[in-house]
């Protein structure tokens, strides 16, 4: 089992406590898995203490034994209930605690009051921002985790063209598809940080699946095969002259990289031809705005400004009201990372990002066209890390 290398972990710890001292805050306690992974090394549950200066404590509650073996973290304790933590703290060295950082943006009440009751007269404050923007830089040890879930994506897309048949479903082809990326070592899951958003590996959408309604915070649309969990592939099988959008996600070491490609068997409608043929020359004016220093509303900004002279800005990233106001988000550890292209997003890209821009437009009843790629920010400019023909990928059964 590979292990994230202590240098990371004592790098991330550096950057964070960087952040502490400027802003007068003792310690920042983080127990969502996505943070604990990314500051410990571990999933094991439990609450991580960054102290603003000196070492991290675990309090683990479960496990500790499989703490010890994967963080590097020194000094991991076990935690047998909330009250004992501050005596814990106290004994392994952390000093007095007036203000502590918190993931206010996904901590639980219930765990945020056993806090309050455990630690007293603690002030808690919100280093959600703080967290999330030192994740949104990756270290080349991080860039090589999302290349390789990019890897898997770049040789499973290979093989659709293959399956594509008529009468094929969005579930069969699914199946081969999951199949055929977990044999390439997907984990299995994509952790997103927004509330109730919840994912496996993504959809396959076949012709008007793809604009059909759905809560989920992105652009393309897909039925599923039930109301208690709707994400994803459904029952709709195809036919000659469908589109059929695939937006999945690739998954190594807990890190994601996001991709999708239109696909067809046979000839599609003129008019969505003509609107992909307008995604890819949007994605290439995109590409030339992808170099440090550029901030990610003007991305947006020049996206919109292409979009609005054109026969399809009603249906861009769309329809009505499914339509989503970003052009690409981050990503890393969870789907939703920081950056995010759209409007109000004044953060200039900066090398180590790691960032999915999709472009995408819909057609009422009849489905979608469009791309996404994982771009590298480099100081050159960009590395593309998602590797496949931009254009419509014909079925070749």
């Amino acid at each position: 089992m590979e292990l994230v290398p202590e240098s990371e972990v004592g790098n991330r710890l550096e950057r964070l406590q960087s952040w502490m001292r400027a802003s007068e805050v003792d310690a920042v306690f983080v127990l969502q898995n996505a943070d604990l992974f990314y500051f410990s090394g571990t999933l094991q549950s439990g609450l991580l203490c960054l102290p603003a200066r000196g070492e991290p404590v675990f309090l683990v509650v479960k496990s500790l034994a499989r703490a010890r073996l994967e963080s590097p973290l020194q000094k991991l304790v076990a935690l047998p209930g909330m009250k004992k933590a501050p005596g814990l703290l106290a004994g392994e060295g952390v000093g007095e605690l007036r203000r502590v950082g918190l993931e206010l943006d996904v901590l639980p009440v219930n765990h945020f009051r056993r806090l309050s009751q455990a630690f007293g007269d603690v002030e808690f404050i919100d280093a959600s921002d703080a967290i999330r923007n030192i994740r949104m830089i990756k270290s080349p040890y991080e860039v090589e985790q999302v290349r390789r879930a990019a890897g898997q994506l770049n040789a499973a897309f290979r093989e659709i063209p293959g399956w594509l048949r008529a009468g094929i479903s969005e579930l069969e082809l699914a199946t081969l598809l999951e199949s055929r990326l977990r044999g390439l070592g997907h984990q299995g899951r994509t952790r997103m940080r927004g509330f109730n958003n919840e994912m496996g590996y993504g959809t396959v959408s076949i012709g008007p699946s793809a604009s059909y309604p759905s809560c989920f915070p992105g652009p393309v649309g897909f039925v599923g095969l039930y109301p208690g969990m709707p994400n994803g592939a459904g029952e709709r099988r195809m036919e000659r002259g469908d589109t059929v959008m695939v937006d999945i996600v690739g998954g190594y070491g807990g890190y994601v990289a996001d991709k999708t490609r239109t696909f067809a068997l046979g000839e599609i409608a003129p008019d969505m031809a003509a609107a992909h043929s307008f995604v890819l020359e949007l994605m290439a004016g995109v590409e030339r705005l992808l170099k440090p220093g550029t901030p990610c509303e003007i991305i947006y900004s020049h996206a919109m400004e292409k979009i609005k002279d054109s026969p399809f800005e009603e249906n861009f990233m769309g329809l009505g009201g499914e339509k989503v106001r970003f052009l690409g988000h981050g990503v890393g550890l969870e789907l939703d990372d920081l950056p995010v292209l759209a409007s109000g997003f004044e953060t200039p890209l900066q090398p180590g990002m790691t960032i999915a821009v999709e472009p995408k437009i819909f057609f009422p009843g009849r489905g979608g066209v469009g791309i996404e790629d994982t771009y590298l920010i480099t100081e050159a400019g960009f590395e593309k890390l998602t590797l496949s023909p931009s254009e419509i990928i014909q079925g070749t059964v």
